[in-house]
């Protein structure tokens, strides 16, 4: 089965009449909608079907229409002139001219996405970290830590600025600091987790997640990274019981989101042992100084912040 793609401009006002117009067109499957960035070197003719020599395109918006036959231009170009006349009797202060002498559908070359999806998430270097997936063939430097993990639907490839930064925050603190448990919490692919155990191979690796599917993918990215622990927990709630040990942990990790790191406070406040360490992320920059004031009243001080583009992490002090 062959695919086509058909484009064209519109203005902003009335994109979406557009969007819901060309269901009934033979052979139809997609409609997509993107802002057109103002660039006339990417616009051509036989790409989009919009006299533009003379137009402003600030407001305008790419429609892309996938087709899995060939539709007849004539059909198409009468839908588009249709539609063209109704925005004029509708709005009168109207201006679009869409011009269709050049109208034509591109068909989509045959591609192998699963190729195409894999150049996607070449290989990673933070630190002293090797991130890679299993398409990839070349061999890891001596002196890198390799972590073998596929993209998937659970977070934590490596790719992430959030992650960047968590795995900058332990390569700091492995420096001065050998903890013994250690609990990722909000695991996802187990990432985390994966290279605190590689580097602290003595410690007790504790794993937790809400999403009993990340805690499938988990269990799979332990084993092909050789990496143990018996302590793998699906919470139904926001913080298990289970897990909520008064002073039990040497380091705990959380890469998740503002509100609920926010909210999580106290409870790391009474898990994470005195003098131990708490690493967090998934906020922004801006965010930052909102996380310290909330995680110093539960008796925790900035170690270290980490900074990526406009993300950050802290490595905090239980005092």
């Amino acid at each position: 089965m062959g695919l086509w793609s058909l484009k064209f401009l519109v203005q902003d006002n009335s994109k979406y009449l557009y969007l819901d117009s060309f269901e009934d067109i033979d052979g139809y499957l997609s409609i997509s909608l993107f802002k057109y960035e103002n660039n006339k070197k990417n616009l051509t003719k036989s790409h989009f079907f919009i006299n533009f020599d003379n137009t402003n395109l600030v407001n305008f918006w790419i429609i892309e229409i996938i087709l899995d036959t060939k539709s007849s231009i004539k059909v198409i170009k009468n839908k588009l002139n249709s539609l063209e006349k109704d925005l004029r009797i509708k709005t009168k202060n109207y201006k679009e001219k869409l011009v269709f002498d050049t109208l034509n559908i591109t068909e989509i070359k045959p591609r192998n996405w699963l190729k195409e999806n894999r150049k996607s998430f070449p290989p990673i270097f933070v630190n002293n970290f090797y991130i890679y997936g299993s398409h990839v063939v070349k061999n890891c430097l001596a002196n890198k830590i390799p972590i073998k993990i596929d993209a998937s639907v659970a977070f934590g490839t490596g790719s992430h600025e959030t992650t960047k930064c968590c795995l900058n925050a332990l390569t700091f603190l492995f420096k001065f600091f050998k903890p013994n448990k250690i609990l990722d919490y909000g695991c996802g692919t187990g990432i985390l987790g994966i290279a605190a155990k590689k580097k602290f191979k003595r410690s007790k690796l504790f794993l937790v997640d809400i999403d009993k599917n990340a805690l499938g993918l988990t269990k799979i990215n332990l084993k092909i990274n050789g990496v143990k622990s018996n302590f793998i927990y699906l919470s139904d709630k926001y913080f298990l019981q289970k897990i909520k040990k008064p002073n039990y942990y040497d380091l705990v990790f959380a890469n998740i989101l503002f509100n609920p790191l926010y909210c999580f406070a106290p409870s790391f406040g009474a898990i994470v042992k005195r003098n131990n360490y708490l690493i967090i992320s998934g906020f922004l920059k801006e965010e930052i100084p909102f996380i310290i004031g909330r995680y110093n009243k539960f008796g925790f001080k900035v170690k270290k912040i980490f900074l990526l583009n406009e993300w950050g992490a802290l490595l905090l002090k239980k005092i």
